[in-house]
């Protein structure tokens, strides 16, 4: 992710400085194991000390009621909502951070006050009844008012998901998701084919009426095979020639390869070249603990884990320590909206964190998820997984193997748990069963959360010459102190 930014061309390079990374997975319903939707992201922002807030926005004359996750310092402005979901059973991904490339931007530059991934998400939460409809929304805006800046959102109901990205200030395309196939992006222009004929998009692409036109007229036009390429025209990719945006390479192409391998076996050989598919078929129908364990790789029991070595790392990984949050959307489909679809949200570093399912129809947010800011803290769920995480990294080696297998456990307790709840609920019907096992699942995941805490500092103590208290100033400096180790700073 990144933060709000002001763009025109000539400050490319600052925004290039100031970008912060995701990893986007959507897969088709048809791809899926439970035959359902599904899509998650790995939410990296700025600073591995900035929390975030579940926040539910009650319908108003603006429209719909809807969940979404706001850091603590944007929520006051109802910005960065990030994840949401509404009461139509519409929901979203926002942002994957992409760049634009020089020539459609000497010709559509980004707009001063457009529509950004600060302030893209509640406008279409408030209105959108379908995926469809939420692309459209977006897409007019951009036409209408500009694009800030570079991105790509998920939007999807039980039926379908869209994938949408910025082309230039007044420019977008979007694909549908085929049903059977996944869909992985990393920071990157991924959409390459848009489906064209006589001059309107077929079925499953959508886009600016002159997208193709606009790139001819202006001389950026690219082709493959005689069709239309929007990333090559569009997007900023590597120069082959030269090797210019070399960070393409070792932050953007390998977490996409990593992904693709992971779920079809596509060999990993000629991945320096970026040239990746924009859909593939799995090897097998993914879960959603493939998802998971997608978003949860930091390229383990390769030569390229970044986290057991002195040494410079040569690879941005996919799971890294300034992530805010990492979240799996399943967009059930069949059942009332309260049940129908849920937010998998892991606060934090998710190769060090636990997923805990939020179901729409929660009538609270538990209390801790509502609080938080940049300094640690007793309180808040946000810093009582950070804090553990930031432990982890003292001895990872040691830590890390510890922390997964505890809460791998536990996140098979509380699926079984969940299939109990369902099953009652759809018999009563009675929303006070889904607050009881969100209140209880939090309670269960702070309880072990404690526990691996004090095995952790305890550890600390006995291998470290310097014994600490583990104050909140103590946490304070220990994150930046591990956030400095691995930045993984490019793109």
């Amino acid at each position: 992710m990144r933060i709000q930014n002001k763009l025109v061309l000539a400050m490319l390079p600052l925004v290039i400085a100031n970008s912060f990374a995701c990893t986007t997975i959507v897969v088709g319903k048809l791809a899926s194991a439970n035959g359902e939707i599904m899509f998650g992201r790995n939410s990296d922002t700025r600073s591995p000390s900035r929390a975030k807030h579940l926040k539910i926005y009650t319908a108003s004359a603006d429209g719909a009621k809807f969940s979404a996750l706001p850091y603590y310092d944007t929520e006051s402005r109802d910005g960065m909502l990030q994840v949401a979901a509404n009461q139509y059973g519409v929901a979203m991904s926002a942002t994957e951070t992409i760049t634009s490339g020089d020539k459609a931007l000497s010709f559509d530059p980004f707009v001063d006050n457009g529509v950004s991934e600060f302030n893209v998400v509640m406008p279409i939460m408030r209105k959108a009844k379908s995926a469809a409809e939420g692309v459209d929304l977006i897409g007019q805006r951009i036409e209408k008012i500009g694009a800030a800046e570079g991105f790509g959102i998920v939007v999807a109901d039980k039926n379908e998901a869209w994938y949408l990205e910025t082309a230039s200030g007044h420019h977008w395309a979007a694909v549908r998701i085929p049903d059977d196939a996944y869909f992985v992006s990393a920071n990157q222009g991924r959409i390459q084919q848009l489906g064209i004929k006589d001059g309107k998009f077929t079925d499953g692409y959508k886009g600016s009426p002159d997208i193709v036109d606009f790139a001819v007229k202006n001389g950026f036009a690219a082709y493959n095979d005689g069709q239309f390429d929007f990333r090559a025209s569009y997007q900023r990719i590597i120069n082959q020639a030269t090797g210019d945006m070399h960070n393409d390479i070792n932050y953007n192409y390998y977490r996409i390869a990593t992904l693709q391998h992971q779920f079809s076996g596509r060999s990993l050989a000629g991945f320096e070249s970026g040239q990746f598919p924009t859909f593939l078929k799995p090897t097998h129908k993914l879960s959603l603990q493939d998802v998971e364990s997608g978003l949860e790789n930091y390229y383990q029991g390769t030569p390229y884990n970044p986290y057991i070595s002195d040494k410079a790392p040569q690879y941005r990984a996919i799971s890294v320590f300034r992530s805010s949050n990492s979240h799996v959307t399943v967009m059930g489909k069949s059942g009332d909206n309260n049940i129908v679809n849920i937010e998998y949200i892991a606060m934090g570093m998710p190769s060090v964190g636990v997923y805990i399912p939020f179901y729409f129809g929660i009538s609270e947010v538990p209390s801790s998820y509502s609080i938080g800011n940049n300094l640690a803290d007793d309180q808040s769920a946000f810093w009582k997984f950070r804090k553990l995480q930031t432990l982890v990294f003292t001895d990872f080696k040691h830590n890390q193997s510890l922390v997964r297998n505890a809460y791998d456990q536990l996140q098979q307790k509380i699926a079984q748990q969940q299939v109990k709840m369902e099953k009652k609920y759809n018999e009563t019907h009675d929303v006070k069963l889904i607050q009881q096992f969100t209140d209880e699942a939090v309670s269960e995941a702070f309880k072990l959360t404690d526990k691996l805490t004090v095995t952790l500092e305890e550890h600390y103590n006995q291998t470290h010459a310097a014994k600490l208290n583990f104050t909140n100033a103590d946490f304070d400096r220990l994150t930046e102190e591990t956030y400095q180790k691995y930045p993984f700073s490019g793109f």
